[in-house]
């Protein structure tokens, strides 16, 4: 901690990993509050994903101390956000109408509905039902036309989703697809769309 003005000379480097174009290394120097800071991102893993990571990593905590925070609740607060990150994704669900969507996570599932009328029908002022909604790693989330169910016939579609235990999320849309048709024929055209948000590690 300088007590008066010190004059300071900075030298950084970077090599990427042989084979890789980018460095997973990221590296800062940052003057803010009568302090210097120097700041090491060392990247899980290496090439662009890791380079990602760790710029981003440099980037907040440059962030949070030019905002004034010391060092120490700056890398907590750092922690948990890149924790987070790392565990949830964050989706914002706009409806005019329209199915249920569902939301699974483990053996839990969240259907998600919407009481306004379809697009077209509706005064052309009127904003559409807006959803906030956390997506965790592992979780799938899934929208439907009513060809597939209407809220007042998918009980069989939340059963479906509960006790899915597969990882291939086009298993999923072509289970789903295959069982409304048992239960509806081909009676109305059929949508089926679904996101899968990988566990670490899972392919």
């Amino acid at each position: 901690e300088p007590t008066g003005p010190v004059g300071y000379r900075v030298s950084s480097a970077l090599r990427p990993k042989e084979g890789q174009q980018l460095c997973g290394d990221q590296l800062a120097t940052v003057e803010t509050g009568g302090m210097l800071y120097l700041l090491l991102s060392d990247g899980m893993g290496s090439g662009p994903e890791a380079h990602r990571e760790a710029a981003l990593t440099v980037r907040l905590l440059e962030q949070f101390l030019r905002a004034g925070i010391e060092a120490a609740p700056a890398l907590k607060t750092l922690n948990s956000a890149l924790a987070l990150r790392g565990e949830t994704g964050g989706a914002t669900l706009y409806k005019y109408g329209a199915a249920p969507s569902y939301l699974k996570h483990t053996a839990h599932v969240t259907r998600f509905t919407a009481h306004s009328l379809p697009a077209g029908l509706q005064a052309t002022t009127e904003p559409p039902e807006v959803t906030r909604l956390a997506l965790p790693a592992g979780s799938y989330f899934v929208m439907i036309s009513d060809g597939i169910a209407d809220e007042n016939s998918d009980e069989w579609l939340q059963n479906l989703l509960a006790g899915w235990n597969g990882t291939d999320v086009h298993a999923l849309t072509a289970l789903i697809l295959s069982e409304s048709r048992s239960r509806r024929g081909l009676e109305d055209d059929c949508a089926v769309l679904a996101v899968h948000l990988p566990l670490p590690g899972e392919n």
